[in-house]
């Protein structure tokens, strides 16, 4: 038994769905007699590039291709008729003017000079030679250059058509010599109301909610859609929504919603037992990341329009405005970065629970959006590899030399006395925070306070560099308010020094230094 998806695999342009302005404009050329000499069909796999491909050529070489008349207005202009022989042994895979070529199997010069050789024999049956070369990405350098001329000038005969799934490895000067149509990713709609049909056609019965589950789950594809279809039914008459969950691989949608009020809650000693059950459970830590990023589109979406539903059930949304209620649209934006960083992980990490874990911990102990310090944030902040406010805000002027701590800059003139008393303190809570940072402040010169800005004398530009980089700058500017109770700036320069003789100082020195303020050691 064929699997669904060559099954019903569209066979005239009537058939193909979703890509009406693409099918519209074909035919037209069909229908008109000036098809393109080259074209370039690109988009995500499963939209139906490939099927495209091989209607057209049924299309252009058509001995009986239909005219629109009254009696049949369903048979459009420039489509093929489906029953003559081209058309059947297009159908079958037979037809000997239509080459199919895989570029990710073919990708070197050679291929293609073979291919070029080909292409100057006139056609045996029909009226055009169609070449369809799919996923044209993968050819090669020189591959693309031998290509170049002939798909420029092809012979009157030839018709090329380059599908791509990557149009961003497609070089330009291919790009220019063909007519390039993108195809875009089916609907849930679309998807449902498909395999609806063919749920029918096949004298199957399914509750509409597995439909949706598979129409939402198959990103676009409408092949994707039909194999995970052909899986269900594989489950007999009826089966739940829960068993083609579990046959599928995916997360149910109860886990999601329970991750999330965790970390909403601020349960954070919670989240370890909930990642632990999951790996007893044998959960694909992959599949869960990405089914909980999918929750959380969700959840920003309904966040900004609560007349979203999602094609979810009263339970499921009444528990996703629940869920959005008690967040912010900036906790929600950091919660998704957080956790696509720890989907970008999961592949490095030793355990794929680590990024989880990770991402869910960093997420409880963020920083509250109204400014508020929360009793669960320990500095985080000066370690999170995302922003605490992750919304844009209107960027601050600032001078090239200099970058402000957060607020208006209040010029206060401190005497040295008045520095040098509370700078032990300084350095000491720097020291909790960031070590090499207060072994290079302590290394360094405190000249005093001049125009609100603490200068520090340093010995070498790179101390320079390493103490006004934005994060270390903005550190100590914090640090320095807590404790002076004063916003204050921070600016350093670089102090040449010299030995008692006059000379530099030894070079050996600077490597000694270099290696105190960082904690290396030298190696041989």
């Amino acid at each position: 038994m064929a699997v669904l998806y060559r099954k019903y695999r569209p066979q005239t342009f009537a058939d193909v769905l979703g890509q009406k302005y693409i099918v519209q404009t074909l035919q037209n050329q069909v229908a008109a007699g000036s098809p393109a000499h080259a074209y370039l069909f690109t988009g995500s796999r499963g939209v139906g590039k490939t099927s495209v491909a091989r209607i057209l050529a049924k299309a252009v070489n058509c001995t009986s291709r239909p005219e629109l008349s009254e009696s049949n207005p369903n048979d459009p202009k420039g489509d093929a008729c489906g029953k003559c022989d081209v058309c059947l042994a297009v159908e079958r895979g037979n037809f000997i003017d239509l080459v199919e070529i895989d570029a990710a199997s073919n990708t070197g010069v050679d291929n293609i000079r073979d291919l070029i050789d080909h292409v100057k024999f006139s056609p045996s049956l029909g009226k055009y030679k169609v070449f369809i070369i799919d996923e044209v990405h993968m050819l090669s350098k020189g591959a693309f250059n031998a290509l170049l001329k002939t798909l420029e000038e092809p012979p009157a005969h030839a018709i090329f058509v380059l599908a791509t799934t990557e149009i961003n490895k497609v070089p330009v000067t291919i790009i220019s010599r063909t007519q390039r149509f993108d195809f875009k990713r089916l609907s849930a709609q679309d998807l449902e109301e498909q395999l609806a049909k063919i749920i029918k056609q096949e004298n199957a019965k399914l509750d509409k909610s597995v439909v949706e589950l598979i129409a939402q789950n198959a990103e676009g594809s409408v092949r994707d859609a039909l194999t995970l279809l052909d899986k269900v039914l594989t489950l007999g008459d009826s089966p739940s929504v829960e068993d083609s969950r579990q046959l599928l691989g995916i997360t149910d949608l109860a886990l999601s919603e329970q991750l999330l009020k965790l970390i909403g809650d601020s349960q954070a000693s919670d989240i370890p037992g909930f990642f632990d059950t999951l790996l007893e459970q044998g959960q694909d830590f992959l599949v869960f990341n990405r089914d909980f990023l999918e929750y959380l589109r969700k959840a920003l979406i309904y966040k900004v329009n609560t007349k979203e539903s999602f094609a979810l059930d009263e339970q499921h949304l009444a528990n996703l405005q629940s869920l959005t209620e008690k967040l912010s649209i900036n906790e929600l934006v950091l919660f998704t970065r957080l956790f696509l960083k720890s989907f970008k992980d999961l592949n490095d990490a030793p355990s794929p629970q680590i990024p989880l874990l990770l991402a869910s911990l960093e997420a409880v102990y963020r920083k509250p959006a109204n400014g508020a310090t929360s009793k669960n944030y320990q500095n985080i902040q000066n370690h999170e590899s995302v922003p605490a406010n992750p919304l844009p805000t209107q960027p601050k002027v600032v001078s090239q030399t200099q970058v402000e701590p957060q607020g208006e800059l209040v010029k206060v003139q401190l005497s040295s006395e008045e520095v040098q008393k509370f700078w032990p303190e300084v350095l000491s809570k720097i020291k909790n925070l960031n070590s090499p940072l207060a072994q290079l402040l302590r290394n360094a010169q405190l000249e005093g306070c001049q125009d609100g800005h603490i200068v520090l004398g340093v010995k070498f530009l790179f101390h320079k560099q390493n103490l006004e980089n934005q994060k270390n700058r903005q550190l100590i500017c914090n640090v320095l308010k807590e404790v002076s109770g004063h916003s204050l700036g921070l600016s350093a320069r670089v102090i040449k020094e010299t030995s008692a003789d006059g000379k530099r100082a030894d070079p050996a020195m600077v490597l000694t230094d270099a290696l105190k303020i960082f904690g290396g050691e030298l190696i041989e």
